[in-house]
Formats: C-alpha cells, structure tokens, sequence
C-alpha cells in the first residue's frame, strides 16, 4: 500500500505511544505500511539536544494536525506553543521543520520572523551539513538559493506575511507575488499582508494599494473567504466590461468592503439585465435552460450575470439550474466536441459560492456526462 498519513490520521490514538522515560513519540506503522515498521519521533529535547542526522520523515506527515489525545498531547506539551502553530500552518514537512527549528537557532529564528522562508529551506531537504552551511550565509543566499529575488524587498514581503493556514493556491500566489517586481513592492508598502491581500494582488494587480486592498490587509480572513472575494471580483470585471463602464477599477478600488464592492455589482446587474417573465419552476432535478428569457430571470434570482454568457451557447456552454436545500443552483458547463465537460462556473442562492456538500453533489452529477 502506498504511504499515505490520512490513513493513520482517522485513528491516531491506535498508532501513537509516548515513551515517558526515553522521550520518545512512537509511531506504529506496521498494519499498514510494514515497510516503514515504528516510527521514531523524538521528543522537542531531545531534537534541540540531539546530534544524530534529522530523520528522513514522510514529506506528507501532518501530525501537528492530528486530533490530541493523551499520548499526543504529552509529546506536544513540550514544544513552545508558537512553534507548533508556525509549523502547522504547512500542508508538508512539518515534522522536518520542527526538527530543523529545534536543532539549529538561525532556522528558530526564521520560524518565528519569516516561517514561509524557513518551510522552503526546509522542503529543500538538504543534508544537515549542507543546510548549516545555508543558514549560516546571508538571507540573500537564501532567497537566490530558493529561486526568488535576492534584495530587501522580498525579505520584507516574507515578514510581512500572516497567514492562517497555507494550501497549494495561496503557495501558487506567494510565488506570483514574489517574482513580479511591480507586485512585490507594492505590497511591501502593507505594515502586514494577510491572504486576502495577497489573494487580490495575485488576482488583480490593478487593485494593489487602492482604499479595498489596504482595508482586507487588516482584516482576519480565511481561505473560504479568498475564495469568495477572487469570485465577487471576477463577476464586477466582466460585468462592468461587457456595459462597457471607465474607471472600473477606481470605482471598486474606492469601496471600503466587499459588501459595498457586492453593492456595487448589484446594482449594475438590475440595470443591465433584460428584463424576463419566463417562469423557471426548478425542481430537485437539474433542468436546461435554453432560452435568452430563462438565463435572465435565472439572473435575476441568483443576482448573477448568467445571461452574459448566453451568446456562447453555440460554443458548447449550458446552464443547468436546479433547487437545493430550497435555494436555486446553478451551474455552467462548457461541453466540447471532444466529449470533455468543464465546470466553468457555480453558484448557489444569492450569488454564493456552493457549500462542500453541494460541491460533492455536482461531482458526482458531473460523472453522468
């Protein structure tokens, strides 16, 4: 069976041992993966203690974000608390960046100042010699080493960061910020970039230091919310450009909040979309929808512009439209002659992005093309 840490995850009171006497987490892996055996954790002194090579942990092990239990617990008690949160906000090599925090005081540091920049030293796995040698050269070395721009702003851009929890896309974002020039400094101008900041100036350079960037920069977000605001903004752009309006950046720069940029985009909507008797009657089960009129009262429902892309239907796009939960769905398709449907885009109630429950019912409804 191949290695996989979810496995072990669901049931981690069954796998983990804490060695009082000796200092040591046991990790039993035998059920599952014989070939890895036990697994060998020591404890946070004996890793700041220890001169033996830093294990070679499975890169996928996330156990700082296993369920706590007693055993657990005792081996976690004696790491600092800010260590724990700062390598736990990693999607990989968490156990690496522990250990390499405990043994060498330059990567603690870097953990508490910069921990994007001590995750990607970490995830370099070098051999010990060759990282103490990293650490001990200047933090331009560093960054070159890792491929990004080796001068102060970058530093600053990394100190800067607040992140409450790091995923593939906000990793993807880091590196577009990074080594673009114009990004880079402008968000060095932030006193702190959480991830709706980066999200946007990712996203919509265009944005970056404007009234909206500046206020989501100090305000505590989540990635759910990244998520809903890159598709807001997404739905104002091509709104205001199919009506043709200037200054459209200046108009939703100048908004404080999302609901004012929300208030904004409602508005140019009502204006804009055709007006429609066309009674939908949506049903449990997902219906088509072929007609200009049954696009724009969907529109007018959902307070999405759906019927902007009705003058593509002949280029494979549908929309299918459905109730879930006593709330209208809808999702556009584009199906190619080639047989492959995409989702190009979903929205549930007002203009909101679907839940994980109904994300998972449109998987499986997709699997029927």
């Amino acid at each position: 069976m191949k290695w996989s840490s979810a496995i072990l995850k669901k049931h981690s009171h069954q796998f983990l041992f804490w060695d009082q006497e000796e200092q040591v987490l046991w990790l039993d892996t035998r059920r599952f993966f014989p070939e890895i055996g036990v697994m060998r954790i020591l404890g946070w002194d004996w890793m700041i203690l220890g001169h033996e090579p830093v294990p070679d942990y499975p890169v996928d092990l996330d156990l700082l974000n296993w369920s706590v239990h007693s055993h657990l617990r005792f081996w976690l008690q004696l790491i600092p608390a800010w260590v724990v949160d700062s390598c736990r906000l990693f999607p990989s090599h968490q156990l690496r960046l522990l250990h390499t925090a405990a043994r060498y005081p330059q990567m603690l540091e870097l953990l508490d100042h910069s921990p994007m920049l001590a995750w990607h030293l970490a995830k370099l796995e070098l051999t010990d010699f060759e990282l103490e040698r990293l650490l001990q050269a200047k933090r331009m070395d560093m960054l070159e080493r890792l491929g990004w721009p080796g001068k102060n702003e970058t530093l600053k851009f990394l100190r800067n960061l607040r992140l409450r929890k790091v995923n593939d896309q906000l990793l993807e974002q880091v590196e577009i910020c990074l080594l673009d020039v114009s990004r880079l400094d402008a968000l060095t101008q932030l006193p702190r970039i959480n991830s709706m900041a980066l999200s946007l100036a990712a996203a919509f350079p265009q944005l970056i230091g404007h009234r909206l960037h500046q206020t989501l920069a100090r305000l505590p977000c989540r990635p759910m919310q990244c998520q809903s605001m890159i598709a807001l903004l997404e739905d104002v752009y091509r709104l205001a450009e199919s009506l043709g309006h200037s200054m459209i950046t200046q108009s939703i720069g100048d908004c404080r909040y999302l609901v004012e940029v929300e208030a904004l985009y409602q508005a140019w909507l009502l204006e804009a979309c055709p007006s429609s008797a066309e009674d939908l009657k949506l049903t449990d089960s997902p219906k088509l929808l072929t007609s200009l009129q049954e696009w724009a009262q969907l529109s007018r429902t959902q307070h999405q512009a759906w019927w902007l892309d009705f003058q593509a239907t002949e280029s494979c796009l549908e929309l299918w439209a459905w109730n879930y939960e006593q709330q209208p769905v809808a999702v556009l398709l584009n199906r190619s002659q080639t047989g492959i449907t995409k989702l190009v885009r979903c929205r549930q109630g007002k203009n909101q992005l679907p839940s994980a429950a109904l994300q998972t019912q449109i998987e499986l409804w997709l699997l029927k093309f």
